[in-house]
């Protein structure tokens, strides 16, 4: 069985789909690329020469060090966010609810007196 996997390559004003075969899973994970610039490759390429290691190596472990942190924040971020939407709204149903029991006590007081 051969897996297909439909890759869309942006041009302009058009797209190509193009069909690949699905990379088979491997024992150590699968492939994630990224792009680096210049000064971040040299860096871990001296680290990995200097270490003997490989660059695959600094690269999980910067990321596994790295992704507790970006998710506690993100999730933060999006507890304040839900907070100060949630704040918002109860701010202005309790604004709607006093200026609609302001006309009404001016109708009944209006009514009542004259």
């Amino acid at each position: 069985m051969v897996n297909i996997v439909y890759l869309v390559v942006s041009g302009v004003g058009r797209e190509l789909v193009v069909a690949t075969e699905r990379q088979k899973p491997h024992r150590s994970g699968r492939v994630v690329s990224v792009r680096l610039d210049e000064e971040t490759i040299g860096r871990l390429d001296a680290l990995a020469a200097r270490t003997g290691r490989s660059r695959g190596v600094y690269l999980k472990l910067a990321i596994g060090a790295a992704l507790p942190g970006l998710e506690r924040a993100h999730w933060e971020q999006v507890a304040a966010e839900f907070e100060d939407k949630t704040i918002d709204r109860q701010f202005h149903a309790l604004m709607q609810q006093l200026t609609t029991g302001e006309h009404d006590n001016r109708d009944e007081q209006g009514a009542g007196g004259a």
